[in-house]
């Protein structure tokens, strides 16, 4: 399994690491688990909305083939960017056997180009020599419950 990393302040936007295989419903429970205790540190309460955590299904089979998991939805009260900023927020992206996480102003995830699961991402300008608020879209696809980006 590899980790690749989504940090649209480097000029190189991806990174592979080896990681042990963790469950998505783990991951996300242990994800939560740090970002509060994070936010209670620091004297803040912590909670998350509905949308935190959004899972996809792309063969229709009945089981999840990603999980995102998207900090844009949590709310520590000591501070209204406190997980967030101009470049977005952490986005996780958990399939069966792999992770990837990085800043994204928003992500989506649909089928294309004859049913390739593809995950779009919205990022700051800088991640492609742009001004901050001109946007840009990075796009990675899973094959095989791996995700596999240029």
């Amino acid at each position: 399994m590899k980790i690749i990393y989504i940090l649209p302040f480097v000029l190189a936007p991806t990174f592979a690491l080896s990681e042990q295989i963790v469950s998505a419903e783990n991951r996300v429970e242990t994800l939560l688990a740090k970002a509060e205790k994070s936010c209670v540190s620091d004297g803040g309460t912590f909670d998350y909305t509905d949308d935190a955590v959004t899972q996809y299904d792309f063969d229709k089979d009945g089981e999840t083939d990603l999980t995102v998991l998207h900090e844009h939805a949590y709310i520590c009260s000591i501070s209204s960017n406190y997980f967030a900023g101009t470049a977005g927020a952490v986005a996780h992206l958990i399939s069966k056997t792999d992770y990837a996480y990085g800043y994204a102003r928003s992500v989506q995830a649909m089928n294309a180009f004859n049913n390739v699961p593809v995950i779009l991402l919205l990022l700051h300008g800088i991640s492609c020599d742009e001004a901050g608020y001109v946007g840009c879209v990075q796009a990675i696809t899973i094959h095989e419950d791996r995700f596999v980006s240029p």
